[in-house]
């Protein structure tokens, strides 16, 4: 027999305490778990009596883990995951009429691409939850690495040899600037790279897959003049629509602009710079939202290699 005491771990718990490790604040990690903060504030307080160790210092308005704390966040997550798992298997033995899907996702994925991707699977499984965490390229694979998702959709260069990868499509960088902007008239000029390096670039933030092949498609004008740096593709598309600089954007992300003739594409040639669009999952036993995801990115990769 196994007496239940204050020193119990439960799940309830670890899912207070790495939502709120996640964040380093009780009430937004209340308002993503859907409870109450004192309700999150009690879990936390039962798992360090439980544990008998003290996980986070206030932080200001918020709260900062621990040394204890950071070493125990991965091995909960683990246990999350774990627990996700098994969920997930019963789901597969009555065929997937239940389940979940975690996946992060790069933001031109993630706005462009993904909806279209994901709609045959879901109008497959109405039931399976999908949760959409809109990241860069590094962090959507640390998640997939740590257990935090079950899929991660990436178009940066980073080596993933520990993980299965699947092309899904191919996109092409171009750049563009806005129809009033003074590139916008020069048309297939010879000295146009050139003339770049006067005018302001609009970066992305380091990290992002499209900036690590910006350079290549540039050359020695990439980052040559003033920059604004800005961490959201459709902040660097809006502020190209608006005339701000230049950009280097997916072509997936632009194509209706340049068809309307709001963005102007300049010729940098010679070549292009294309990317791939990659589905990453943890190599191993998939569980069954993933198993069952897989054969349609599979359709879609052979439909784009087409």
């Amino acid at each position: 027999m196994i007496e239940l005491t204050d020193r119990s771990l439960t799940l309830a718990q670890l899912e207070a305490f790495v939502a709120v490790a996640a964040g380093q604040h009780v009430t937004r990690a209340a308002d993503d778990l859907g409870l109450s903060q004192p309700a999150v504030s009690h879990q936390l307080r039962r798992l360090e009596r439980a544990l008998g160790l003290s996980l986070f210092e206030r932080a200001g308005r918020g709260v900062r883990l621990t040394r204890d704390g950071e070493s125990l966040v991965p091995l909960a997550a683990a246990v999350l995951a774990a627990m996700r798992g098994v969920e997930e298997q019963a789901a597969a033995l009555r065929g997937l009429l239940a389940g979940r899907l975690s996946v992060a996702a790069t933001h031109t994925i993630g706005i462009y691409r993904l909806p279209t991707w994901l709609s045959r699977f879901v109008g497959r499984y109405p039931s399976v939850a999908v949760q959409v965490n809109v990241v860069n390229t590094p962090e959507a694979i640390a998640a997939l690495r740590a257990g935090e998702v079950d899929v991660a959709f990436v178009e940066g260069p980073e080596a993933v040899e520990d993980l299965e990868e699947l092309i899904v499509e191919i996109d092409e960088l171009v750049v563009v600037v806005g129809t009033g902007h003074r590139l916008a008239g020069l048309g297939d000029h010879a000295g146009l790279r050139q003339e770049l390096r006067r005018h302001r670039y609009l970066a992305r933030e380091v990290g992002s897959g499209t900036e690590a092949l910006a350079a290549a498609l540039l050359g020695s004008s990439h980052r040559a003049g003033p920059v604004i740096e800005l961490d959201q593709l459709e902040a660097v598309r809006s502020a190209a629509l608006a005339g701000l600089g230049f950009a280097v954007l997916p072509l997936a992300a632009v194509s209706e602009d340049l068809a309307s003739g709001r963005l102007v594409r300049l010729p940098v040639g010679p070549g292009s710079v294309d990317r791939q669009l990659r589905a990453l999952r943890r190599r191993g036993r998939p569980g069954p939202s993933v198993a069952a995801l897989w054969p349609y990115l599979e359709e879609l990769a052979g439909t784009s290699a087409g």
